[in-house]
C-alpha cells in the first residue's frame, strides 16, 4: 500500500506540478502585453517550453524592417472589419485597397484602427488579392498616425478593450435626434455633448422629422437642450427644410453623424450624399424604437468637400475615463460661463450643503430633466 504523501506532492512538502491551464494563463500575448518588456525599444514576448522551463525571449521586429520603406504608402481608413480595413490610398484617391491588421499596430493604440484614421500601409504580397482569406491580402497596416480627435463608446463586457473608437480625426459632432418617433433621449444626447466638449469639438444638433411636428409646440426637453448646444438645425428630408443650411456646415469638414436607431440618420445622409445608398428602416410600432440599419462606421465623401462619417445607432457612449468630481464640474448647462460656483470643490450635486446646482433646480432656473440626466450618467459608472 502507498502512503498518502507518496503521491500527494503538497502533503509531502513538494510543490504540485502546474496544470496545463496554469501554463496557458502565464503565456504572454504580444498584442495585449506590450509593457512586459522592451528590447531596443521594440516589444518582446516570451515563449516557453511545454514544461515552462527556460523561457526564450523573441524580439518582435518593426514591420518596416521586413517590408521596407520603399514599399510603404499612406492612406485613409474608410471602413473597418473584424480583421481587415478598407483604405483609400493618399497618392491615388480613387484606389481603395484592403489591408490586414498586425499585432504591433493594434497595440500601438490599444485597439484596432478606426474610420478616419491616417495610417501607413505596407505591401506584403506582390500579387493581387484573391479573396481567399486575410493572409492573401496585398497590404497590411504598419502604423497608425496620431489622432487629433476621436469619439469613443464602451466596448462589449467580455472584450479586452474596454472602449471602442467610433471615428477619428473629426472636426465636428453631429447628433441626430427626432422630434417624434422615437422621442428625444436627453441622456443619450448629453453623453455625446460631453464627449464633444472633452475633445473641444463643435456640437451640432440636427432635429429630424420636423414635418411630423405640425402645429404642435416643440417638446420642453428639446427646447432646454437647444439652449446649450453650439448649433441647432431643424430639418425634414420630406419637405427639404434645413438641408441647405446643413450642407453649408458640412462643407470642407470631417463630420461624424451619431444618433439612436430610428431617428432618420441614414435617410438624412442619403439626402446629403446621393451616392451613399445607406439602408433605412422604420420605427417599431410595439415600442417606438428604431431598428439598427447601420452596422459599422463608414466614411463618405461629401459633395461640397470634406467627409461624412456614419456611425451605428447606439444607446450609450463611453465616458469611463472621467471621475465623478470631474463630471460634476464640467457637466453642460450647470454653470453659467462654466464657472464652478458650489461651496465645496468636491461637490457632486447630491446631498452636499451649498450646492449651486440643486439650488438652481429648486428655483426653476435649471431644468429638472437636465439634473436627472446628470444623475443617470453619474450612477451608470460612466
Amino acid at each position: 500500500m502507498f502512503k498518502d504523501d507518496e503521491f500527494d506532492g503538497n502533503q509531502a512538502g513538494r510543490p504540485s506540478r502546474p496544470s496545463r491551464r496554469d501554463h496557458r494563463s502565464r503565456r504572454i500575448d504580444a498584442m495585449r502585453e506590450w509593457n512586459t518588456g522592451v528590447v531596443d525599444e521594440r516589444p518582446v514576448k516570451e515563449r516557453f517550453s511545454r514544461e515552462f522551463k527556460k523561457p526564450k525571449i523573441k524580439r518582435i521586429k518593426n514591420p518596416i524592417e521586413n517590408i521596407g520603406e520603399e514599399n510603404c504608402e499612406k492612406g485613409l481608413v474608410i471602413e473597418v472589419h473584424r480583421r481587415t480595413c478598407e483604405v483609400r490610398l493618399e497618392n491615388a484617391p480613387s484606389t481603395v485597397v484592403t489591408a490586414m491588421y498586425r499585432a504591433t499596430t493594434t497595440k500601438e493604440l490599444g485597439e484596432f484602427p478606426t474610420v478616419g484614421d491616417r495610417i501607413l500601409l505596407g505591401q506584403v504580397n506582390g500579387g493581387e488579392d484573391d479573396g481567399s482569406g486575410v493572409g492573401s491580402q496585398k497590404y497590411c497596416v504598419v502604423r497608425v498616425f496620431p489622432r487629433k480627435s476621436e469619439l469613443r463608446r464602451p466596448g462589449p463586457r467580455d472584450s479586452f478593450y474596454k472602449q471602442q473608437t467610433l471615428a477619428a480625426n473629426i472636426d465636428q459632432v453631429m447628433i441626430v435626434a427626432s422630434v417624434v418617433q422615437p422621442e428625444f433621449n436627453y441622456g443619450f444626447a448629453d453623453r455625446f455633448l460631453l464627449a464633444a466638449n472633452l475633445n473641444n469639438l463643435p456640437f451640432v444638433m440636427v432635429l429630424t422629422k420636423m414635418d411630423l411636428l405640425g402645429d404642435a409646440p416643440m417638446p420642453e426637453a428639446i427646447q432646454d437642450f437647444i439652449s446649450i448646444v453650439d448649433k441647432f438645425i431643424p430639418v425634414s428630408v420630406k419637405t427639404g427644410e434645413g438641408l441647405d443650411e446643413l450642407r453649408k456646415i458640412l462643407e470642407g469638414k470631417s463630420s461624424v453623424f451619431s444618433g439612436q436607431s430610428g431617428v432618420g440618420k441614414s435617410t438624412l445622409i442619403n439626402a446629403l450624399v446621393p451616392d451613399a445608398e445607406l439602408r433605412t428602416g422604420d420605427v417599431r410600432e410595439r415600442d417606438g424604437k428604431g431598428r439598427h440599419t447601420t452596422t459599422s462606421s463608414s466614411l463618405l465623401d461629401f459633395p461640397g468637400g470634406g467627409y461624412v462619417i456614419d456611425t451605428p445607432g447606439i444607446r450609450s457612449i463611453g465616458l469611463m475615463d472621467m471621475d465623478a468630481e470631474t463630471l460634476a464640474k464640467i457637466f453642460p448647462g450647470f454653470f453659467e460661463g462654466d464657472l464652478f460656483t458650489c461651496k465645496y470643490s468636491n461637490c457632486k450635486h447630491l446631498k452636499e450643503p451649498g450646492c449651486a446646482v440643486r439650488d438652481a433646480v429648486e428655483k426653476g432656473t435649471l431644468s429638472r430633466a437636465r439634473y436627472e440626466s446628470y444623475l443617470r450618467i453619474l450612477n451608470s459608472g460612466k
